[in-house]
Order: C-alpha cells, then structure tokens, then sequence
C-alpha cells in the first residue's frame, strides 16, 4: 500500500514538467487526459464557388443556390413585367429561359391568330358582296351576323318577315305600333342582300365562325400571358426568399469532430 501511493505521489509532481504535446488532445483518448480543443476561425465564403459551379453545370435550378441580395419585392416585380427576368437576376438561369420563352410563344400565338381572324373578317366581307349582293365591306358586326342568319332579307323565311312576326307578336292589334317596330329594325335598300343558294350561304358562315374563332384564341393567349406574368412573379418571390434564408443561415455556430494524430478532436466553429 505504502509503494502505490509514493507511486501516485512521484506522478503528481511529474505532471507539471510533461509537454504540451503529451497532453491529450481529444476527450475520446483514453490514454490522455486534456481538454478538448476549441477553435474559433473564420469560415471561407463559397458564394463565389457556388456561383462557378453553377455556371459549369448550366444551372440545374435550383433555388437559392447562389445568394444574390435581391429582394423579393424586387424580384417579384421583375418578373411581373417580364416573365423570367426575377429569376434571371436571382441566378435561376434555366427557370428564366423557360420563362422567356413561353412569353415568346404567347405573344407570337396572339399576334398569328389575331392576323388570322383579321384576314378570314376581310375574306368574308369580301365574299358577301360577291355572293350575297351587299354593298360595302364596312357595315357593323351585327349586320354581318344577321345576313349569316337568313338567306335573304326580303321574302318567304327572310329576316324583314321575322321582323313583322315580332312586331305583330308585341303590338297586336296595335297597327302603328307594329308599323313602328317593323320600320326600326327592318333592313332594305342597300343593305338588303340574298345569297345565291345554300352552299354560298355554308360557305359564308363558315368563314365567319373561323374569323371568331381565331379572335377567341388570341384573346384567351392574352390572359395566358397575364397568368404567366403572376406565376413567374410568385417564383420569383420564392426563389428570392429561399435566397434570402441561404444568406442568413450564413454566421451562425457548429460544434464537431475532426481526426487528430492519435484520436478525435472536438471542436467550436463560429462562422463570421
């Protein structure tokens, strides 16, 4: 018993004169009995890298992957005026290509079909004063929807005897009321008109319902591109709030381990 504690004792007074380099540097070394080391020190910015590999790969999209500073507010309104361009700025290359050409496709659908149903207007304009005897091709949209409705305007089935059908149904037996009406909204002299026969007749109503066709999609194009312009700003405030959080997450604290020459080191890293 006498020898263990001379022994302890003679270790006590050795301890002060060991080297530094003996103590331990991990609290997992068994052989070793220091402190874990603490390290505080300043982590590298990698904006720059991300942004090299980003540009390498041809951006993948994915959000937040290069922290640009651009405010949501920003962000949003770029894109609001033109699709893509939010995200253009936030570093989203691939995301705005995409944007930019559906705001392509949208405009080239509008102005082609608004052509298209300005031409087939003029073509079946044209063909009622060929086929149908009207004078003109400046009448109102009424008229050529009317003269698309009834072969003639005069005659058995034509539009004035509708015409007088109505009046007598609203104003019998108000003769002058009848008259009145059937004067108000009958068509005759210049603007009367009979088609030739049934298939001209088709013909015309065919090419008015083209021409309103193509109206109808280039005005539903147009909406399309307002839905786009709110799609692509609401990316791009996404993205740019992603971004935003990426930036703020840089700084903060981390505790691990690292390998050392005889066990594992525990560390504290603070990001400045």
């Amino acid at each position: 018993m006498k020898t263990i504690v001379v022994y302890v004792l003679i270790a006590a007074l050795a301890i002060p004169f060991i080297p530094r380099a003996a103590l331990a540097e991990s609290v997992f070394d068994c052989a070793r009995t220091g402190p874990p080391r603490l390290r505080l020190e300043r982590s590298q910015d990698t904006r720059g890298l991300d942004a090299v590999l980003a540009s390498s790969s041809g951006d993948s999209g994915a959000p937040g992957a290069v922290a640009t500073g651009v405010s949501p507010l920003r962000a949003g309104a770029s894109s609001l005026c033109l699709p893509g361009l939010g995200e253009q700025r936030l570093g989203a290359t691939m995301r705005a290509k995409v944007f930019f050409g559906l705001e392509a496709v949208g405009w080239i659908t509008v102005a082609s079909f608004l052509w298209a149903g300005h031409s087939r207007a003029n073509a079946y304009k044209e063909y009622a004063v060929v086929f149908a005897g009207i004078t003109g091709t400046d009448h109102s949209d009424d008229y050529y929807k009317t003269i698309g409705e009834y072969l003639a305007s005069d005659g058995p089935g034509g539009y004035n005897e509708s015409v007088r059908r109505e009046a007598r149904d609203l104003y019998y037996p108000n003769v002058e009321a009848m008259d009145a009406y059937y004067h108000a909204h009958a068509i005759t002299g210049d603007k009367g008109w009979s088609w030739r026969d049934e298939s001209t007749y088709g013909r015309y109503g065919s090419l008015r319902d083209g021409s309103r066709f193509d109206n109808r999609v280039a005005l539903y194009s147009a909406f399309g591109l307002a839905a786009l312009r709110i799609v692509s700003a609401a990316d791009a405030v996404r993205l740019a709030r992603i971004d935003g959080r990426s930036a703020a997450a840089e700084g903060r604290t981390s505790i691990g381990f690292e390998p050392a020459p005889r066990g594992m080191a525990l560390y504290v890293q603070r990001s400045f």
